[in-house]
């Protein structure tokens, strides 16, 4: 069975980091991922292009194909309009107005492709008093309330090392919209726009926290919630074991805390789930002399020796190495075409009859902008032409 977006091709304009993850989603599906760069990299090629200059395989590299294409130059917008009569799709991640500036914008796509899907993905969309405000990632959270409260006690608002708003809110955000928007196509023929918010993403991941608020609930600034830790469980919480690494509990239902108690010696516990004070404190303390009395291995042995919702805080080289993502393919090795073996992130999506593959790799800039160019019907000396000109890259 082939792959579920084959035969789709997309034209991905939005070279930072939530279309880089949006791009390498739909390319691992199966579509015909086309990243149009600037014809010199050095102008804007993408900071990617810029950090990495000579890195032979990263992230947004993989099932997709890379042409260097000057979109202010004339001829190289009319090579994008016969690019675009050919596509499904067009990502794009410019501050709103700059596609209409260049030529390159939904109304002028629609009239060229009425079935395109074009994708907008910015930080705060297109309308709204924040539309031209500048941002990253960091601001996105901030404004859409996540920042605010990832903070410990006492402490300012610790910056996540992953960029959330970029890839699960913007880039998978992404994703669904355009894969929506394809459904949609096949009943009406139509295409449409895909207006994506980062922040707006953000605010809908957050419901379970903001809910209260929609409420009428007064919320502290430090989100006092069992799930986000910072209304503190000692069922719920992180602790540090005897070889300086930690453990997590996430023992909420009353069965999985029993069990907890059970193992750690206490059963009396039991009965105070719930309480507050002296003796919540108590058992706090409790638990936190006890785990600094074995590994973190060793308890999380013991503790799966009934249901009790643990887990080891793993450091970024046991991910790499851990046996079961390793088994769910999400630690994987691929044939590359000069590294031979080589480790990459798997996929998260798992279709059982269109599994994950890396298909095709980019490993210089402007790799396939000839072999682009002459499916569209170019010959060889008019793109000689275009090269001299700076046109493509």
């Amino acid at each position: 069975m082939s792959a579920p977006l084959d035969g789709i091709r997309i034209l991905d304009m939005a070279w930072q980091g939530p279309g880089t993850f949006c791009a390498t989603m739909l390319g691992d599906l199966g579509a015909e991922v086309i990243k149009v760069y600037e014809a010199r990299p050095e102008r804007r090629g993408g900071p990617l292009l810029l950090m990495y200059p000579d890195a032979p395989i990263f992230p947004g590299w993989r099932n997709c194909k890379t042409m260097g294409l000057d979109l202010k130059a004339e001829e190289g917008r009319q090579i994008f309009y016969d690019l675009a009569r050919t596509a499904d799709v067009i990502t794009e991640g410019f501050r709103p107005g700059t596609t209409e500036r260049i030529g390159v914008d939904y109304p002028t796509m629609k009239e060229i492709n009425p079935r395109i899907v074009y994708c907008s993905l910015t930080g705060y969309g297109q309308d709204g008093p924040y539309r031209d405000v500048v941002g990253h990632d960091i601001n996105y959270i901030s404004v859409g309330g996540l920042l605010g409260t990832l903070r410990p006690p006492g402490g300012p608002p610790v910056i996540p090392r992953t960029v959330l708003a970029d890839f699960a809110a913007g880039g998978m955000c992404a994703v669904i919209g355009i894969m929506a928007a394809l459904m949609a196509r096949d009943k009406s023929g139509k295409g449409q726009y895909v207006d994506v918010s980062m922040t707006d993403a953000i605010v809908e991941l957050m419901m379970p926290v903001l809910f209260p608020a929609l409420l009428g609930e007064v919320i502290s600034e430090k989100g006092e919630t069992t799930a986000t830790g910072e209304q503190p469980r000692p069922w719920y919480n992180v602790y540090e074991t005897k070889d300086g690494k930690y453990i997590s509990i996430g023992s909420v239902e009353p069965k999985f805390y029993a069990n907890l108690c059970q193992l750690l010696g206490r059963e009396d516990f039991i009965e105070h789930q719930y309480v507050e004070g002296e003796k919540r404190e108590e058992i706090f303390q409790y638990f936190k002399k006890t785990f600094l009395t074995k590994t973190r291995d060793e308890w999380v042995e013991i503790l799966r020796q009934k249901d009790t919702c643990v887990a080891p805080v793993h450091s970024l080289g046991e991910v790499v190495s851990d046996p079961h993502l390793r088994a769910r393919e999400m630690i994987v090795e691929v044939d590359h075409p000069t590294l031979g073996r080589a480790k990459q992130i798997g996929s998260m999506i798992k279709l059982s009859e269109s599994p994950f593959k890396a298909r095709t790799w980019s490993q210089r800039f402007g790799q396939h902008t000839e072999e682009i160019l002459l499916g569209l019907g170019y010959d060889k000396a008019r793109i000689n032409e275009l090269r001299e000109a700076e046109v493509i890259g």
